[in-house]
């Protein structure tokens, strides 16, 4: 149960990142990164690929918990068992504050106009925190996950006959017929 909700607070805090994540960081971007204040030259040459950099970082930073998800997916249990539970709990706490701070943003216009302001300045700080939690949560289960290997099964063909195994020395303990 405890995997499966760690897989959807992955998918929480995806949606999460990109939601409340990425258009401030677009936002610093633009108005970071002065496009033309060097025309032509080495000094261009830096200027663009500082800016390649940075949105190839935020956008792989951004993409973390769907990367997690996906290695998860494929290694199946064995990856979630290497990971310290304390992560997990703090990241499916994170997970579930950030939801409760989202769905009173959600009743805002529902409630009466006098207790607005109040819900929106409560569920700012909550989201904020449930963000907060579930990416500290995230990071940390993936960056301190414990290598846990596959389990290993020996397997008989389903075709082949039993194998018996006849002791004939030391005479005492010879297989007697039956």
């Amino acid at each position: 149960m405890y995997r499966r909700l760690y897989q959807i607070t992955l998918v929480v805090l995806q949606v999460a990142l990109f939601v409340q994540l990425a258009p401030p960081l677009a936002q610093a971007l633009r108005h970071g990164v002065a496009f033309g204040a060097f025309p032509e030259g080495f000094l261009a040459v830096i200027q663009l690929a500082s800016a390649v950099a940075t949105v190839s970082g935020g956008a792989l930073a951004l993409a973390f918990p769907v990367l997690a998800l996906l290695r998860h997916r494929q290694r199946g249990a064995a990856r979630f068992d290497g990971l310290p539970r304390w992560s997990v709990a703090l990241a499916v706490l994170g997970g579930l504050l950030f939801l409760a701070g989202a769905s009173l943003n959600g009743i805002v216009p529902l409630l009466p106009p006098e207790n607005r302001m109040t819900a929106v300045l409560t569920a700012r700080p909550v989201v904020n925190a449930g963000l907060a939690l579930m990416a500290a949560g995230a990071l940390c289960g993936e960056m301190l996950r414990r290598g846990v290997g596959m389990p290993r099964r020996i397997t008989a063909p389903r075709d082949s006959l039993p194998l018996r195994i006849e002791v004939t020395q030391p005479p005492e303990l010879a297989t007697r017929m039956a």
